[in-house]
């Protein structure tokens, strides 16, 4: 079956770049530009895998780290991974004590992105 994949990301262009990636190659994605609309999404949904931005954006509730959190506490089998331009030592520890499985400073390939989602998939 194909892993199910919920992003959430501030930027509509990022978010059309992962959607048409991911699901060209077979996966089922949902993207979500709004930290509440994915915690929703979280609680409603047993998603295999999500990929997170740290920063979603002036005004929101919450942030990356919130999400990370969140996943953790209502699904503890899914991968997370943290998507971000702000990926330094310090976001990369508090993003792993939160919960997620790798981080991933943009820009990256997209390879590596799945890549890191498969790897946390497999060892949760």
């Amino acid at each position: 079956m194909s892993p199910r994949l919920l992003v959430l990301d501030d930027d509509e262009a990022i978010l059309s770049l992962l959607e048409r990636y991911f699901d060209g190659i077979g996966w089922r994605v949902q993207v979500c530009p709004a930290v509440p609309d994915g915690l929703r999404l979280v609680e409603a949904h047993p998603f295999d895998a999500v990929i997170c931005d740290l920063h979603l954006g002036a005004g929101q509730e919450g942030d990356g780290l919130s999400i990370v959190t969140r996943v953790r506490e209502r699904r503890p089998e899914a991968a997370v991974v943290l998507f971000t331009a702000a990926a330094g030592d310090g976001v990369r520890a508090a993003a792993l004590e939160a919960g997620a499985d790798a981080v991933i400073a943009k820009p990256a390939p997209l390879a590596d992105l799945r890549d890191a989602a498969v790897r946390a998939m497999k060892s949760r």
